[in-house]
């Protein structure tokens, strides 16, 4: 009972969008319906140019004009299946775009936790294969079924009109066609469904091989690597093998039927012409539209084929698209977007560059109590961060450093009461407002597959983007010089993921762009860890200088990165183990005056 309901879910799923195109699908089956009674009409006329041959008196121009009327015919018949062509491919070429446009829409929104748990390989899957199926399904299905509905029923309209106890006979073996598609429909369905999970094995693991080819290359598992593929790879044929073995019976099984329709023809028919019960022209007429006939009930064995292929992805489809986000909006006071920092960020995403703003960016943590996974990462922490501050964040591994940060935008749910931003809860911000407000690096530096500038200007409106700013922002973050030295300078495409750049410059293009966005508060999560000491010294005093009057959290695991903070923080297992500035920490003596003195005596000993 619950897959029947799966089953209409998806059949209406996939409706849905052919409804958004009706006026263009309408138009194709009217035009296929043309080019069907086109087809009806030649049988017609082949009968009567027969039948015309056998009698007493032979005329060359009622020949002629059937000849050239059938060509005629046939030529018109080429130019409407051009547009339903048109209309009915193209249509599922577009409901195929609406498909995948929604499911990525729909990606965008989900929280941060939906894409831990899940590969990338799957979702290329469903972004791929799927969608080619409800593709199929859509275009491909619409014309087989028209063609089964409106030209077979006719053909057997005429056919019975002919002589409908010989056409009784001849279509007794086409139910077995029927019979042979709701026994072997659902099992072609399940089997697709394992095909497609074995393509997203496949997806998943050349993805992660290609991406981590360094890492591969440098312990040399490149044979252990291709290994795995082979292994996928056979459990994707064998699960093919499964879908194929039904296939190659169901086919040759609709093929036999329709043959033996043929076989009572001319026994029957060859009797009735002999008898003179039938012409021969109306034995061969009869043929064609018993051809004509056989087609669409071979047809419709396509269209459930690929109706069962288009439900099984629509299922899967659906499955993500019912996946909800664990971080949404709330209907937010309208006194939210004129608060504090979050109408200065609605305005830095208007008009980038529009100067530094002031008063915006306390940030206020209460007994904050938060975990995901299982693991609780807070136990009741609190910390008052005042707008224009800047604040240190040191910890060792597992401390809870970047769970902090993630928590500041809403990376992850937080309960209410626990997090405010210039006084409101940070539930009650638009995450649009919230992450607009915030310039963020994070530890991981990543970069798009497009050019310096653009990955510079990423968080603001290509139409906005100054070019003279991208270039400024880029002598903040110290980097101008080596972005010249490139091959096309700002027009240098970094590569995917920046695979061109150091790890330094990766980082240093980050921070030019968070700071491009003309952030409230910036967010530096370890962003500094790629750099040499010279350089970091550079940057800190360039970015305290645009900074000025505004909130900044620079997270680190050296103390020169965090030592010129206004208060910084030290968190172990979840909790502030010790805070203050620079010289009361080290005053302390705890692990941050350990830290400090352990990193200076490295330092001596470089140098």
């Amino acid at each position: 009972m619950e897959s029947e309901k799966q089953t209409g879910r998806a059949i209406r799923f996939m409706l849905s969008y052919v409804q958004r195109h009706i006026p263009r699908v309408v138009s194709g089956i009217v035009i296929l319906m043309a080019v069907d009674l086109m087809q009806l009409i030649i049988p017609r006329v082949v009968q009567r140019t027969i039948d015309h041959l056998g009698a007493s008196v032979f005329q060359q121009d009622f020949i002629l004009r059937n000849t050239l009327f059938i060509l005629a015919l046939a030529f018109g018949m080429v130019i409407l299946r051009f547009f339903w062509r048109i209309f009915i491919m193209g249509t599922s070429r577009r409901i195929e775009r609406d498909v995948r446009e929604d499911m990525f829409s729909h990606l965008q929104g989900l929280g941060f936790s939906f894409f831990n748990r899940t590969q990338t390989g799957d979702l290329m899957a469903l972004m791929v294969n799927d969608v080619n199926a409800i593709r199929m399904a859509t275009g491909l299905s619409f014309l087989a079924l028209t063609d089964a509905l409106f030209m077979g029923s006719l053909s057997l309209v005429f056919i019975l009109s002919m002589n409908w106890r010989i056409g009784l006979l001849t279509i007794t073996p086409l139910p077995l066609i029927i019979f042979m598609i709701t026994r072997y429909g659902p099992m072609i369905q399940s089997r697709f469904k394992a095909v497609q999970e074995s393509f997203a094995s496949i997806s998943s693991h050349t993805q992660e091989a290609f991406s981590g080819i360094r890492v591969i290359k440098g312990y040399v598992q490149e044979e252990d690597q291709v290994e795995k593929l082979d292994s996928v790879c056979s459990d994707y044929v064998a699960r093919n093998m499964d879908l194929i073995k039904i296939w190659g019976f169901f086919f040759p099984a609709v093929t036999l039927f329709a043959s033996m329709s043929m076989t009572i023809l001319y026994l029957a028919g060859g009797r009735a012409v002999i008898l003179q019960n039938m012409s021969f022209g109306g034995f061969v007429s009869f043929g064609m539209y018993l051809g004509l006939l056989i087609w669409p009930v071979i047809a419709t064995g396509w269209v459930i084929t690929l109706m069962q292929r288009g439900v099984a992805s629509a299922k899967r489809i659906l499955e993500l698209m019912d996946e909800k986000s664990d971080v949404e909006d709330r209907p937010s006071s309208p006194h939210v977007a004129d608060n504090g920092a979050y109408s200065g960020a609605a305005r830095a995403m208007d008009n980038a560059g529009a100067g530094n703003r002031t008063g915006y960016g306390e940030i206020e943590i209460r007994n904050l109590t938060f975990g995901y996974g299982g693991k609780k990462v807070f136990s009741g922490i609190s910390l008052i961060i005042p707008a224009g501050t800047s604040l240190g964040v040191m910890g060792g591994p597992g401390s809870g450093k970047t769970s902090l940060v993630s928590v500041l935008f809403r990376l992850f749910p937080v309960d209410p009461g626990m997090v405010f931003f210039d006084g409101c809860d940070i539930n009650d911000i638009p995450l649009s407002v919230l992450r607009g407000s915030i310039g963020y690096v994070p530890q991981d530096p990543f970069l798009f597959s497009e050019t310096v500038s653009e990955n510079i200007g990423f968080g603001i409106n290509e139409e906005l983007r100054d070019r003279t700013e991208i270039e400024r922002y880029a002598r903040v973050a110290a980097i101008y010089d080596e972005i010249t030295d490139f091959s096309e300078g700002f027009d240098t495409v970094v590569g995917e993921r920046g695979v061109t750049l150091s790890g330094g410059q990766k980082q240093r293009l980050c921070i030019a762009r968070a700071l491009f966005k003309n952030p409230d508060i910036i967010i530096l999560d370890d962003a500094l860890s790629s750099v040499d000491a010279s350089t970091e010294s550079v940057l800190l005093r360039n970015i305290r200088r645009e900074m000025e009057g505004k909130t900044s959290i620079v997270v680190s695991h050296r103390v020169s990165t965090v030592m010129e903070c206004d208060r910084i923080v030290v968190l172990r297992n979840g909790e502030i183990h010790e805070h203050g500035n620079h010289r009361e920490l080290l005053r302390e003596g705890g692990y941050y005056s350990r830290l400090y003195e352990l990193q200076r005596l490295e330092e001596q000993v470089r140098d």
